[in-house]
């Protein structure tokens, strides 16, 4: 009888683990949610859950192009220079008298030439995606200094401006657009055929070679889809700006690839998810609505978000070695 029980108690303890480890991420924005309301009294309101979204929506589309390029086994540092490029680009167009939707469609397609330049550098001509990508962010970031000469781009359009500015039955239209990408995305992942390519170059890049599936055309579409919703990032956010500036997207690469990696996805590539990278933008933007309503220096902030990145990468190396062992 002892005998049974101790079986029966392990058997309960291991489900235990199993549950936690496939819904930490979601536990853990419980737990987030319940310490923001808790530390302040104006986590709940309307206008601070709207600038939360607000804050975090175009950054959640660039999480999604990281995810897939990250989905591969690579790295892309080049988002966040990708979307100001992008910004810069239909600002300028804005601002000579172009219509919105053409010169939105232009900066996108601006992404995503550049999503593709990095897809090419890494399998075309073989060279380590982060060297690739550390390269392309300066030279994205150059070229977004020189179309705007340094300076940011102002513009007069009002109705682009809506897509910044907006509300669609009370939720900011940005949010709708973070939402729509993020079920493209997912239905892309879980029911096309070159989704389960992309993730299946990660999990073994090998095999997926040997079964004669061109890992060249998939691995260079994930860094090009990639570059696309950067581009869409970018238009999103010059409207919510009203102007478009080569600032606009510094730092989002790191918070992009550790919003991947809090929502369980792994350098090794194969693993993530487009739920779980939500989650992952959510929590880190937690993080940063909370400091700011307890009024924390912008520098502790820089600090405490890379502390999150090395915990959040560390998390995913123990779980990897986990699954090995």
């Amino acid at each position: 009888m002892s005998k049974r029980f101790s079986v029966n108690e392990q058997l309960k303890v291991n489900l235990l683990i199993n549950f936690l480890s496939k819904y930490d991420k979601y536990l853990m924005l419980l737990i987030f949610v319940a310490i923001s309301a808790f530390m302040s009294n104006k986590f709940f309101t309307p206008e601070n859950l709207t600038n939360l979204l607000k804050q975090n929506a175009a950054i959640g589309i660039v999480a999604f192009g990281e995810l897939l390029v990250i989905l591969t086994g690579g790295i892309d540092l080049s988002v966040g220079a990708i979307a100001s490029l992008s910004g810069i680009v239909v600002a300028s167009f804005l601002s000579g008298g172009m219509a919105w939707p053409l010169a939105s469609l232009l900066a996108i397609g601006v992404g995503g030439l550049a999503g593709l330049a990095n897809g090419l550098a890494v399998t075309v001509a073989k060279i380590t995606p982060f060297i690739v990508t550390l390269a392309t962010m300066t030279i994205y970031q150059g070229m977004g200094l020189l179309l705007s000469k340094g300076r940011q781009v102002f513009f007069k359009n009002p109705d682009f401006l809506k897509m910044g500015r907006e509300y669609l039955i009370g939720v900011p239209v940005m949010a709708w657009i973070w939402l729509a990408i993020a079920l493209v995305v997912a239905l892309f992942l879980g029911k096309t055929i070159m989704g389960r390519f992309i993730r299946g170059i990660g999990g073994n890049k090998e095999a997926v070679r040997l079964a004669g599936i061109s890992t060249i055309v998939n691995e260079t579409m994930a860094y090009t889809i990639s570059g696309l919703l950067c581009g869409v990032a970018g238009v999103v956010m010059t409207s919510r700006l009203t102007l478009g500036t080569n600032v606009m997207g510094q730092g989002w690469e790191l918070i992009a690839i550790a919003s991947v990696m809090v929502g369980g996805g792994n350098f090794i590539g194969g693993i993530g998810s487009v739920g779980g990278t939500v989650v992952g933008v959510i929590i880190l933007g937690l993080i940063g609505n909370i400091m700011n309503l307890l009024g924390i220096s912008i520098y502790w902030q820089q600090i405490i978000r890379g502390l999150i990145i090395l915990l959040a990468v560390f998390s995913s190396s123990r779980k990897r070695q986990g699954a090995v062992s």
